[in-house]
């Protein structure tokens, strides 16, 4: 094999440097992609109750980078910054609907506390490095504040008991949340969801923009409505996974619970009177004429 003329052995080491150099750049971009910012997580409760506090965390990777800042916004207002370099690290901002808790706070985590209803929104956290490069990466999630009833529905409307082929018609009202309680009703512990018996209202509108739920029940009462003689009426009252009260109430056929006691207590009298003793036809019909003849002689 011929020796390489001096043209072409400055001619295949220019590759071969070319070749270790682009090899070095894949090398450094691979290696940079693993060390670069990533946010892992946005952590934003989906439901809080009026007057408590919330915790919102914001879960990053900065690689090889340094951080800058770390920003919390609702909607477009921003409310907390943690800026590291800055000779005072933690600032708060005034927005309507919570207060900030600055000293629980830090560079990961921001807490709210004396939520209010204006406090419902989208929250983003920001997360700059440092320069040359200030990466940014921001993530969100929403957050709604609930005003709780503050007492179990309310059942309207029902009577002690109803004769069979009696209509029936009762109301639920949840009184003052926000939002307005989902109600149900139950008849036997079977859940109604025929439209046809269902009464549904608007939400009333309240004070302070509190709202009062009303749904209604009509329906004609059968057989299958009172086993045993009894129905059990039963409003549920609910709010996304946090609030959930019940009442619940019992009516019964008229006639038959009084009418299966009172028969029932004169089956047990003559039983317990007559043929606790063994006594026998003829002696029981002698006893009843004698008792008959003794009440008419003191009627004299």
């Amino acid at each position: 094999m011929a020796p390489y003329s001096p043209a072409q052995t400055r001619a295949h080491a220019h590759a071969h440097a070319h070749a270790q150099h682009a090899h070095l750049i894949v090398l450094i971009l691979l290696f940079g992609c693993g060390l670069a910012l990533e946010l892992q997580e946005v952590e934003v409760p989906e439901f809080k109750v009026r007057g408590s506090r919330a915790e919102l965390s914001c879960h990053y990777n900065l690689g090889n980078a340094t951080l800058y800042s770390l920003k919390w916004y609702r909607g477009d207002k921003l409310f907390y910054q943690y800026i590291p370099t800055n000779n005072v690290t933690k600032n708060a901002f005034a927005v309507s609907g919570f207060n900030v808790d600055v000293e629980c706070s830090n560079g990961v985590t921001v807490v709210l506390r004396d939520l209010e209803l204006l406090a419902t929104g989208t929250y983003r956290c920001e997360v700059i490095t440092e320069a040359p490069v200030f990466h940014t990466k921001f993530g969100e999630g929403n957050m709604t504040v609930i005003d709780l009833p503050e007492s179990a529905p309310v059942l309207e409307g029902a009577k002690s008991s109803y004769q069979l082929g009696e209509r029936v018609s009762v109301n639920c009202t949840s009184l003052y949340s926000k939002p307005a309680a989902s109600l149900e009703w139950f008849i036997n512990d079977q859940i109604v969801t025929q439209p046809r018996y269902l009464r549904r209202y608007k939400p009333q509108r309240e004070a302070d923009d509190l709202e009062t739920a009303v749904l209604g029940l009509v329906f004609v009462t059968s057989r299958t409505h009172f086993p045993r003689g009894e129905m059990r009426l039963k409003c549920v009252a609910k709010i996304a996974t946090i609030y959930f009260q019940s009442q619940e109430t019992s009516v019964i056929e008229t006639g038959f619970l009084p009418h299966t006691q009172d028969a029932e207590g004169t089956q047990h009298k003559q039983r317990y009177h007559f043929f606790e003793g063994g006594a026998s036809r003829d002696e029981v019909e002698w006893a009843l004429l004698a008792g008959s003849a003794i009440t008419a002689l003191l009627a004299l």
